[in-house]
């Protein structure tokens, strides 16, 4: 036991502790609130560090016998080990080492927290002691409380708890909402809090009620109810009270039970886990009973692996299952057919040759589920299918070979094996100002298909030469674009192809489809995805692309390009395999354009026009007004001259999107989005609502209305409401999700930082 004695003539005041917090801000003036800290850390004496158990007492006056007791008056600053006290006057007992301080003092204790209150009693050797009508804030991992308290009991170094108390996480002085409990536990040691008698206030309401909570103090995950979830749409009240399972360091559960009003109960359970060498989750909603639907035991399950099992061997499955054709449209904003996966593999690489070859092994099906029409077309499951690539560099030269062997499936359709061989061989001639890649390769695919009705069993197969020259140069020069300077790039490209005419009319159709026509398809060897359809070729595809880069950095702010495709011959291999001539000469053209027109303005183009009947085959454009964070304004026009509007009916299709997100007043911001389709005339899409963001940072709410198409004139509606509370959870059901995909540059409120 040791006391070190110090005189100091500097002041120490402070207003006596706020202890009401009755009135509850909904507005809060950050210019005003610019506070660090709620409750001042005791401040020290800048005097050197002391040795452990030593007491320093610095004062103004200090008297007393020494060994014995002292009392001190005046600026008084009390420091051992960790912990700093502050005080009018102390009175010190040095044989037991403990102290008394009065009128007002300031605790800093050795865990971060700080307590201001009128008197102390309190143990320094343990750390014990207990305060009356305080002030306190502590801050951990980022993570910092404030509040107030009718008493406090400090019962060692890491336990304490405390009585009559409200505290929040929002910035120095802000009481917009806050906790209100009976008592309140801390565990440093677990790092575990318990609240008895809890509520929530909000704006002085309470709002919500528990007679008991424990939560981490650390943030950490533990096990304990979470927040209720809410949503209003078509089929009523949607609610879920949530319970979490901390099951490990590296598994997790959450089980919620629900009930959708209009509808029935509902369960739905997650499960994760995580180890060195794999993870993976399952998710499983349950609705024993649906109300409005013929439909019984409903569910949606999906389950998610992946595996490292060497250095080499890697693999994982995804599956996902629903209950009956009509869950998605009851559950989700679709329309169309949907084909949910089911998929296992296996990757394998491994040195070979001086370069890396890769090998893969999948095994795929699916649940098709039919469109609002009733339609279905399921894709052939893969069952299975083994790949292998392999490539090697050597100086100019690059080495390509490609390979599989596909087992396809299907119930109502001929099944059969398919393997495909596609060795190459291209060639770089690459300078800063250009390049010429000359190509030369062969596609060979073999089939032996399955009988099907009053189709035999067979075999076919396919040989094509293939061979190709892709070409650029690029330009450069200084240039001006709305009033900034940028390096202005010139790239025109030209790309030979030529592949051999066969028809493919005896072969299956299990996974092609044509590509959509656009400036990069332009610069592709095969018109069509897959390996069943190969197109004939003998043409030169011509482009201009130019680029504006900013000069210091690279960065590109904007592009356009403008391309067509020369035809030597009229042969033509059409997704159906049949061979066919054509008398153009000259693809459509296709012209795009996009980038940043303006420091706060951003536009998109792409049009697809129809050469040989002049006239406009597919158009969309885009413009989108973003100044900053939380403001922006954004339109889209769709247009397709022969588009499939439903299943097997085509017609044109036009289509308007308009999409906000702006501030009305400083704090307020609308948000919404229209998605109409002029042709046919119906209404696809609504979003309309309101966000507020508490200015010095401590809560935000969305109040959000959403209709949506579900299928032929069916519509559904939504309505999201939730309540953000920092650091601490959100009350309601979230609309970000609807709000970011459909509105462009769409940002959190309470994310937004104003100028």
């Amino acid at each position: 036991m040791a006391l070190i004695v110090a005189f100091s003539g500097n002041t120490w005041a402070t207003d006596a502790p706020d202890l009401s917090w009755k009135r509850s801000r909904f507005h809060c003036s950050p210019a005003k609130n610019i506070q660090r800290y709620a409750v001042e850390p005791a401040k020290k004496s800048g005097e050197d560090k002391l040795p452990e158990d030593v007491t320093r007492i610095t004062a103004d006056k200090l008297a007393g016998k020494s060994t014995v007791s002292a009392v001190a008056t005046g600026d008084v600053i009390v420091e051992r080990n960790d912990e700093t006290l502050n005080a009018n006057w102390v009175e010190y007992n040095q044989t037991i080492d403990t102290i008394k301080a009065g009128n007002e003092f300031t605790l800093t204790r050795g865990d971060g927290q700080t307590i201001r209150g009128q008197t102390l009693e309190y143990d320094l050797k343990n750390n014990k002691g207990s305060v009356q009508n305080s002030e306190f804030e502590a801050e951990q991992n980022g993570r910092r409380l404030q509040g107030v308290s009718g008493s406090i009991a400090m019962h060692d170094k890491t336990h304490s708890s405390m009585h009559d108390v409200k505290f929040n996480t929002c910035a120095a002085g802000d009481h917009s909402w806050y906790i209100q409990a009976s008592e309140l536990s801390t565990n440093h040691d677990t790092q575990i809090g318990v609240a008895k008698h809890a509520r929530l206030v909000f704006g002085g309401v309470p709002v919500l009620y528990t007679p008991w909570v424990d939560f981490p103090t650390n943030g950490n995950r533990k096990s304990g109810l979470l927040v209720p979830t809410m949503k209003v749409g078509s089929d009523g009240l949607e609610t879920e009270l949530p319970y979490y399972f901390n099951l490990a360091a590296n598994r997790d559960a959450t089980l919620a039970p629900g009930v959708i009003s209009d509808r029935g109960a509902t369960l739905r359970g997650e499960f994760r886990y995580l180890e060195p060498n794999y993870s993976g989750s399952l998710n499983v909603k349950y609705m024993p009973n649906d109300q409005r639907s013929q439909y019984k035991n409903r569910y949606e399950a999906k389950f998610s692996h992946s595996h490292i099992f060497s250095d080499k061997l890697t693999g994982g499955m995804s599956l996902h299952r629903m209950s009956d054709d009509d869950y998605q449209r009851n559950f989700y904003n679709t329309t169309s057919s949907v084909n949910l996966e089911n998929r296992a593999w296996l990757d394998y690489h491994t040195p070979f040759l001086g370069s890396t070859l890769n090998a893969n092994l999948t095994v795929l099906d699916y649940q098709t589920l039919p469109d609002s029409s009733g339609n279905t077309d399921k894709p052939y499951a893969i069952l299975p299918k083994l790949s292998a690539n392999w490539q090697k560099n050597h100086g100019i030269t690059q080495y390509n070979f490609n390979s599989q062997i596909t087992r396809f499936d299907h119930k109502n359709k001929q099944s059969g094996t398919r393997m495909v061989v596609n060795p190459s061989v291209q060639w770089d001639f690459s300078k800063p100002w250009g390049y010429v890649r000359p190509k030369v390769g062969i596609h060979a695919s073999r089939y032996w298909l399955d009988e099907f009705g009053d189709k035999s069993a067979r075999s076919a197969s396919r040989v094509l030469p293939m061979v190709s020259v892709d070409s650029g140069l690029t330009f450069e020069r200084n240039a001006n674009l709305f009033d900034q300077k940028y390096i202005q790039t010139f790239e025109p490209r030209l790309f030979y192809n030529y592949v051999t005419s066969k028809s493919q009319n005896d072969l299956p159709n299990f996974d092609s489809s044509e590509n959509a026509f656009s400036y990069g398809q332009l610069f592709r060897e095969n018109l069509y995805s897959g390996n069943d359809r190969i197109n004939s070729s003998n043409s030169l595809s011509v482009g201009l692309r130019t680029r504006f880069l900013d000069a210091q950095t690279g960065a590109e702010y904007f592009r356009m390009g403008i391309g067509q495709k020369m035809y030597f011959k009229t042969d033509n291999v059409l997704l159906d395999g049949s061979l066919t001539t054509s008398a153009r000469k000259r693809s459509d053209i296709v012209l795009f354009a996009g980038g940043r027109i303006h420091p706060n303005w951003f536009a998109d183009m792409n049009w697809h026009y129809n050469q040989s009947e002049r006239i406009t085959q597919r158009f969309d454009a885009g413009i989108r007004y973003n100044p900053q964070a939380g403001k922006v304004l954004a339109a889209r026009y769709k247009y397709g001259r022969h588009e499939e509007i439903y299943s097997g009916y085509f017609d044109k299709l036009k289509h308007i999107d308009l999409a906000a997100q702006y501030p009305i007043t400083p704090n307020w911001y609308a948000v919404g989005r229209l998605n109409y389709s002029i042709n046919p005339s119906t209404f696809i899409n609504g979003t309309m609502g309101l966000e507020y963001r508490n200015p010095c940072g401590c809560w935000s709410v969305s109040v959000v209305g959403q209709r949506y198409v579900t299928g032929l004139n069916e519509h559904k509606n939504a309505f999201y409401f939730t309540l953000q509370l920092k650091n601490l959870s959100s009350l309601g059901n979230n609309p970000y999700e609807t709000l970011r995909l459909g509105i462009p540059g769409y940002h959190k409120t309470n994310e937004v930082t104003t100028k």
